[in-house]
């Protein structure tokens, strides 16, 4: 009785640090859409990151997961508060610098940030980040939903791991 009692305590405590690290270290998710393409394809399996979101080391080019209301959504930082974004002629300019953005294709003409749902000004507010997908033509992200709030962001895109061909670690 005595060892069955043991190894039902090791469990529970087993259980309790799995339970704890997925709510506050990392998280699985499957991938439900193409918004992402061609770095994260549907149903693409992939490892989530918190401690960059819990300790605000969220940074340009990263690939968060965010709540959107009920649903679950992926997209990539492109500007984070305090910064100013525009696209001129195809080309993004962050803080009035050229940047190249070598994880797409796909690029949009022109935009400014007085045009961003539910914003003040050319620069980002605090505590929010403006963010795209990759497949630019998926305008599910802050093009119609307006900035995303930190608090709705759980963490950044760290691996995926399914399919196994196409293993990879960030997504810079």
């Amino acid at each position: 009785m005595r060892k069955i009692l043991k190894h039902l305590i090791s469990i529970i405590f087993a259980i309790i640090i799995v339970l704890l690290i997925q709510a506050f270290v990392v998280t699985g998710s499957v991938v439900k859409d193409d918004a992402m393409s061609p770095n994260l394809k549907q149903d693409d399996r992939i490892i989530v990151n918190k401690i960059k979101t819990i300790f605000n080391f969220l940074d340009n080019n990263d690939m968060i997961m965010y709540r959107n209301g009920d649903d679950i959504q992926f997209s990539r930082i492109i500007g984070k508060p305090g910064q100013s974004i525009e696209y001129k002629h195809g080309s993004l300019y962050r803080d009035d610098h050229e940047i190249d953005e070598t994880y797409t294709n796909n690029t949009i003409e022109n935009l400014s940030l007085r045009n961003i749902k539910d914003s003040e000004g050319d620069i980002i507010p605090p505590n929010a980040y403006f963010v795209l997908n990759d497949h630019r033509s998926n305008k599910q992200d802050s093009r119609t939903l307006g900035y995303i709030k930190k608090e709705d962001i759980i963490g950044n895109v760290s691996l995926r791991y399914y399919p196994f061909e196409k293993f990879a670690v960030n997504f810079n």
